[in-house]
């Protein structure tokens, strides 16, 4: 064995054991709760779509107002707000994507695992505008200048226990602050959350540190939820509601059994047609198509491509396109044994002269998966990603490990032993 052999070997087997375990990590954290996952256990767990896990589909539309006009700065930074608040909600594998052509003022906004659209519906499409007025109403702060806000409870006798607000401003906002508190002692400061009044408090003393509660009879949820809407800030322009989807848990975990099942059909198939067709050379085809899945299941993880039923059907698509590269080099390795060559010539030549139809047959389908990537929306982008891992992972395992195994595990006789080639 050479070197350079001997190399790529230990590159390649070091690189399928760390898969592996990544794999089995990402899995094996499915059936533990969230929070009792490591960090790395949190960074390489699966994400499923929508389509699979259940969850929550809303469409939204935004509408011009006499005070503020759609424009496409405005609606980016809607989208940005949108995405805040669902990642506030814990919710790691929401899409948040705005629609394109005729319909660019329309956002999609799904949240798989969801069980609750009337509480989703509220913490998306609320404007969340926070207003401080004094007495005379002027508007002396905004939520704009709040740098956190979290579920706390009160400390105060009178309300011992109750959920609150508890605020924290910038650097500009505090010092605005303190001078509003300084100028209105033993007056009222009124705090309004879309226009809706929240507390009507005296100010006793001025506030220099730059922080604040809010009261409001809030439940710990309702806090909870009004914390979350202020640290992501308020909506640029007004959303409308065009349409409302629920997916059951029920007929996502069926769309995975049967995801599962079709996958695993069709690896065996593809198995046992290499096999079947090529003999010895498809159980080395089949050792890589092995090194390939675990290799695209670990970089889907590492990745966080988000796992739908187009998602798992371009990775059985960018499959058959790992096969058809084995299917191509060996076809011209049967072309060179009916030549007389011997097995390292036919080797070389076999890889060596399939390799331009590989290399533009593959670039393709990537340049057209970076197309559907650009342009597409939601599960078309997760089908292009899984498309695109796909086929940069099958390259390398047809080109690099199956050149390797054929190198290494092919009898320097099987020139004189066809059927080895499926002739």
């Amino acid at each position: 064995m050479s070197k350079k052999n001997i190399t790529l070997v230990t590159i390649i087997l070091l690189v399928f054991i760390l898969a592996i375990w990544i794999d089995y990590t990402g899995i094996n954290a499915l059936n533990k709760p969230l929070d009792s996952l490591s960090s790395f256990q949190r960074f390489v767990r699966p994400r499923f779509g929508l389509d699979l896990k259940g969850g929550v589909k809303f469409v939204l539309e935004a509408e011009d107002t006499k005070e503020v006009k759609v424009t496409k700065d405005k609606l980016q930074s809607t989208l940005s707000v949108l995405r805040r608040r669902v990642n506030n909600l814990g919710l790691s594998e929401s899409v948040v994507v705005e629609e394109k052509g005729a319909h660019w003022k329309r956002i999609v906004v799904e949240l798989p695992g969801w069980r609750d659209p009337e509480r989703a519906k509220k913490l998306i499409g609320q404007t969340a505008l926070l207003q401080l007025k004094t007495e005379d109403g002027k508007v002396v702060l905004t939520g704009a200048h709040i740098k956190d806000a979290r579920l706390a409870f009160s400390k105060d006798p009178k309300s011992m226990g109750e959920p609150i607000i508890q605020f924290t401003l910038d650097k500009e906002g505090a010092k605005i602050f303190a001078d509003v508190t300084s100028k209105n002692v033993g007056k009222r400061i009124a705090i309004y959350l879309d226009n809706k009044l929240l507390m009507n408090p005296v100010v006793q003393n001025p506030i220099t540190n730059g922080e604040g509660i809010i009261e409001g009879n809030f439940t710990k949820e309702e806090a909870a939820d009004d914390a979350a809407l202020l640290r992501s800030g308020s909506l640029p322009v007004k959303l409308n509601f065009i349409s409302e989807e629920v997916v059951g848990p029920t007929l996502g975990s069926h769309s995975v059994h049967m995801a599962l099942i079709a996958l695993l059909l069709a690896i065996l198939l593809i198995f046992l047609y290499m096999i079947l067709f090529y003999r010895y050379l498809g159980v080395l085809a089949s050792l890589a198509l092995i090194i390939y899945l675990a290799l695209e299941i670990m970089f889907l993880f590492l990745l966080h491509a988000t796992l739908s039923l187009p998602a798992i059907g371009g990775a059985i698509l960018s499959l058959g396109m790992a096969v058809d590269i084995n299917v191509i080099v060996f076809e011209r390795m049967k072309e060179e044994l009916k030549i007389g060559k011997s097995t390292r010539s036919i080797v070389s030549a076999g890889f060596a002269k399939a390799f331009r139809t590989v290399f533009d047959s593959n670039l393709t389908v990537l340049v057209g998966a970076i197309v559907l990537f650009y342009f597409g929306t939601g599960v078309i982008k997760g089908f292009s990603i899984t498309v695109s891992i796909g086929i940069l992972v099958g390259f390398f395992s047809g080109v690099v490990v199956t050149h390797v195994l054929v190198d290494l595990l092919l009898p320097k006789s099987a020139s004189n032993r066809p059927k080895l080639f499926g002739i």
